[in-house]
């Protein structure tokens, strides 16, 4: 005889959930992989960890993601119905945690605004803070609080709204690009689904063989996943985007910003 049993969803799933069947959905997905060298990255957090300043590999991420959105407008824009097209000024880094409410693991998902303006301290420092403060001091996490216990069409009418307009999509959900860490979990690499302008997933930083200079050398590696909407974005200015990120977390001046420099100049 066969037996299954019942359960009602988490009330804090329920945001994940309408993010994933109403933005994602709407999305052609592509992913771009590469591996960074994060030998500079690592150096830089212990050398401010000498200093006083305790920083995150996260901070380091979400710093180099703003900086390279400042040079690549296409990567915070988004589709709108008709075929036009947004652009958001304001750069919001928007990440993945995980918290204890009413009795189970819920997702929420943070936001630091204008990273691209602010130090490695201060970015380090509103991540704590959101491990650490109560829900209510949060006002992202408090909202999304209210919104999940809404009932499911009043959910869904919000979401379409803000995919209609992007200034009540602002007052809902700020986020210009948005990280999902499982490094801590041993996962190498993440293929997050596509719910915003810019979407990373981050894997481990594990020690691997890589050529320097001619020679095999050990390294601390990180793969780091790119999901864009091919819809917005081409492929050509995705693997840019992602170029100069790479090249911030490796210590190097992007390729992009040379050109700016150069194109000033003249």
């Amino acid at each position: 005889m066969e037996r299954h049993s019942y359960k009602k969803l988490r009330t804090g799933r329920k945001t994940v959930l309408d993010l994933l069947t109403m933005i994602s959905s709407t999305a052609v997905p592509c992913y771009l992989i590469r591996d960074i060298d994060m030998s500079w990255a690592t150096k830089t957090k212990a050398d401010l960890q000498n200093d006083g300043s305790k920083i995150t590999v996260t901070a380091i991420l979400m710093k180099a993601i703003a900086e390279a959105q400042k040079l690549h407008p296409t990567s915070r824009s988004e589709i709108l119905p008709f075929g036009r097209i947004v652009t958001y000024e304001n750069i919001v880094g928007g990440f993945t945690i995980e918290r204890r409410e009413d009795g189970g693991d819920t997702v929420f998902f943070g936001e630091i605004e204008r990273p691209d303006t602010k130090s490695l301290t201060r970015i380090a420092e509103e991540l704590t803070n959101y491990a650490r403060k109560d829900t209510s001091e949060l006002p992202p996490l408090a909202l999304q609080k209210i919104y999940a216990g809404l009932p499911y069409f009043l959910r869904r009418l919000i979401i379409l709204m803000g995919t209609l307009f992007p200034s009540l999509r602002l007052k809902c959900q700020k986020a210009t690009f948005g990280l999902t860490t499982l490094g801590k979990y041993n996962v190498r690499c993440v293929l997050s689904p596509c719910v915003c302008t810019s979407t990373f997933g981050i894997g481990t930083i594990e020690s691997r063989p890589v050529v320097h200079q001619g020679a095999v050398v050990i390294r601390p590696v990180m793969t780091i996943s790119f999901n864009y909407n091919a819809k917005v974005i081409d492929a050509s200015d995705a693997a840019s985007f992602l170029d100069d990120v790479c090249d911030l977390m490796e210590g190097r001046v992007p390729r992009s910003e040379i050109n700016a420099v150069s194109k000033a100049a003249l």
